[in-house]
């Protein structure tokens, strides 16, 4: 309970320092992530018992960032894409749920771009086009520079520069550094210490 009633005000600390450091798209796994089980895809049980394994701290976070405008998505290896909505609708406000893509492995989307497509680099792509389409945006994963921020009204740069790839998978976070992308690792043990790392971003 005492952690759970402290992070709204841990996040508004650290979203204003994600700010700072030009996080301006937030790119989410699901299993063992944003919630604290791992399905493997394999989810048979009710959407509302699968919402109650949402990590406080993301309770808190998505809705935060998505208020302070950054984009959000989920990126994961799941094919229960459907069923992930349902819990993002579930769980946040309609203006919340409706501007998250999800890529997951549904063959649903491909990515047809010059970039890596190993890890979630190609997931966090095609999910930052389809931001582009819905919403005055402007991307350039495949490479930094520019303005992050847009006064004219021209919408926001999102590079990969100014792009958080946030995960439980080491093998996820290294091929994201990797290729340039920004990413921190999700101690499922200490998920609260994702807070602390954001805040050391450089």
């Amino acid at each position: 309970i005492y952690l759970t009633r402290r992070i709204p005000l841990y996040t508004h600390t650290h979203l204003r320092i994600s700010h700072t450091v030009k996080i301006n798209f937030l790119a989410i796994d699901f299993d063992q992530t944003m919630i604290d089980i791992h399905t493997g895809g394999r989810w048979k049980e009710s959407v509302s018992s699968l919402t109650a394994h949402l990590r406080p701290l993301f309770l808190h976070l998505i809705p935060i960032a998505s208020s302070s405008n950054i984009r959000i998505a989920i990126v994961t290896f799941s094919p229960q894409t459907k069923h992930i909505r349902e819990v993002l609708e579930y769980a946040f406000p309609p203006d919340v749920a409706e501007r998250i893509p999800i890529r997951g492995n549904d063959g649903s989307w491909t990515y047809v771009g010059n970039g890596m497509k190993m890890g979630k680099q190609e997931h966090m792509a095609s999910a930052a086009e389809e931001l582009m389409a819905k919403q005055p945006l402007m991307m350039m994963m495949s490479g930094g520079g520019g303005k992050e921020d847009d006064d004219d009204g021209g919408g926001t740069i999102i590079s990969k520069s100014t792009t958080l790839l946030i995960d439980d998978d080491p093998t996820n976070i290294k091929k994201s550094l990797k290729d340039g992308t920004r990413a921190v690792w999700l101690n499922p043990r200490d998920p609260l210490r994702l807070l602390d790392d954001i805040m050391r971003l450089k």
